[in-house]
């Protein structure tokens, strides 16, 4: 699989810079690697025990092989550690310690690549966050704990985007952290995941790319077989500036990477949100077509639907006249008699299953399903019936206590659904 292979498949550890004190960054990501099965060695020169494992000065001292050294200590320390390293035959690196080129020191961070270069030794940052693999229950962060496992993989230039995403509960097939990526960037992780059983969808927070490395980045997105969701940030001029000072990176233009990204053949998102509501729908639907059948018990958020529809790029085909008389069977006289299919405010979960089961006879791609909360609705009975539907839905409930129950069987059943119906249709066109 190449060089990234090295930090996720690695057998023995060690963590430089593993402390007692359990407010240190140190002492999280040792606690962290002994839930893997991995053999795991902490070093610190001022301790004698961690977590009940002997701490050893340096690298030098452990008597095993270590196949990857973990670096939590300040960024002078780096290059030192690196050279023991290097004697001890490592065969990668992942760098934490932060103060390098994203602060000016940018001969500091020269000197740690040429001693990895030399030493054959494969590099993660500086300035990552780790990378996480929950297949393996393996962190090098110091985000405690480990994701459900889902098939979407996240790489992340922003460590501390990454740690808020991770701290919200997102689900993964594997996570990384590039830093400053002196060495390895994202082409060479979207060419590890391109290759790994667990994952299906690769998304990308992006702020900046080197010199020198979009063509790289482009030919192994154009390579890679499964879909990657890119969120760009830095579009704007103050964005650009604030992306230098944070990992020493040219932001170019923003049509600059809208170029590169479209070459690339990723897709586009503008919020972090969407990212992964893009990855969840991907994961679920490979393939979507952009013809809908709306069903609503609301007219007038069905009205809004088809406004946000149109915008992104969604079909919305009127009713064949089959269709009309067999749906003139089992609702109230007086429906829409048209797509959007307005049930009308009283109508039971029955209703949309019945409805549903019919509409999917025509030659829609998938269906939207409305719903408010009124007098006879059954917003709980109503989430359970879309379980039986046979072709891809998503859903937007609107309220808040009343759909609480149907939001919740959502969630746990996989049925994609969103909160409002501009972000449900802005997500879906990114896909169309």
């Amino acid at each position: 699989m190449g060089d990234a292979d090295k930090f996720f498949n690695a057998k023995t550890y060690a963590v430089v810079g593993a402390s007692r004190d359990d407010k240190k960054v140190g002492h999280a990501i040792f606690k962290n690697l002994l839930h893997s099965d991995k053999k795991v060695f902490p070093v610190n020169p001022k301790a004698h025990e961690i977590l009940g494992h002997k701490s050893y000065e340096d690298i030098l001292e452990i008597p095993y092989q270590i196949d990857c050294v973990v670096i939590a200590v300040p960024a002078k320390f780096v290059p030192l550690i690196l050279r023991q390293s290097q004697k001890r035959k490592v065969k990668s690196a992942i760098i934490l310690s932060a103060g390098f080129s994203e602060i000016g020191e940018t001969e500091l961070e020269q000197r740690i690549i040429q001693i990895a270069q030399k030493a054959n030794i494969t590099l993660l940052g500086p300035n990552s966050y780790g990378i996480i693999d929950p297949f393996q229950k393996l962190n090098t962060t110091y985000f405690e704990g480990i994701p459900k496992t889902c098939k979407i993989a996240f790489i992340s230039q922003s460590g501390a985007i990454a740690s808020a995403i991770l701290d919200k509960g997102q689900q993964l097939s594997g996570f990384v952290s590039i830093g400053n990526a002196a060495q390895l960037d994202f082409s060479d992780f979207i060419e590890y995941y391109s290759k790994d059983k667990e994952t299906k969808i690769i998304t990308i927070y992006l702020e900046s790319l080197k010199k020198g490395r979009g063509k790289h980045f482009i030919d192994a997105c154009q390579k890679c077989k499964k879909p990657i969701v890119v969120l760009k940030s830095g579009k704007s001029k103050a964005g650009q500036k604030a992306a230098q000072s944070h990992t020493a990176a040219l932001a170019s233009e923003a049509g600059v990477y809208e170029g590169i990204l479209r070459q690339a053949s990723c897709i586009q998102v503008d919020s972090i949100k969407q990212l992964f509501d893009v990855a969840k729908i991907l994961e679920k639907y490979p393939k979507l077509g952009n013809k809908a059948a709306i069903i609503t018990n609301a007219g007038g958020l069905g009205v809004l639907t088809t406004d946000a529809c149109e915008t992104n790029n969604i079909k919305i085909p009127s009713l064949q006249k089959s269709t009309i008389e067999r749906l003139n069977k089992i609702l109230q006289p007086n429906w829409s008699h048209n797509n959007p299919v307005d049930l009308i405010g009283n109508a039971p979960a029955e209703d949309y299953e019945k409805t549903l089961q019919i509409i999917e006879r025509e030659n829609f791609d998938f269906s939207i399903i409305l719903l408010t909360p009124q007098r006879m609705t059954e917003s709980l009975a109503t989430a359970k019936a879309l379980t039986k539907a046979r072709k891809p839905i998503v859903a937007c409930f609107l309220g808040k206590e009343q759909i609480k129950k149907a939001k919740q069987f959502m969630n746990q059943s996989g049925i994609i659904n969103f909160n409002d119906p501009k972000e449900m249709c802005d997500t879906l066109g990114k896909l169309l």
